[in-house]
């Protein structure tokens, strides 16, 4: 019996504070890929947690690297 596990935004924000820029990118480039409607099964639909886990890389990694005036 496979086990469910339960998305929380929260539980993913402390997950990719953790990581190293390299890993936040790396991440971030495969949530973009797996967010984007045409790389769906139908070529349509896209899960919300994909959407959402991409606008969590980038708002982690705006808060690593503010922009400087």
């Amino acid at each position: 019996m496979i086990a469910e596990t339960q998305f929380t935004v929260e539980d993913f924000k402390k997950r990719i504070q953790a990581i190293t820029d390299d890993q936040l990118i790396r991440f971030g480039k495969a949530a973009a890929y797996m967010a984007d409607p045409k790389y769906s099964a139908d070529g349509r639909t896209v899960e919300p947690v994909f959407k959402i886990q991409l606008q969590e890389c980038r708002a982690e990694w705006r808060r690593r690297h503010p922009k400087t005036e």
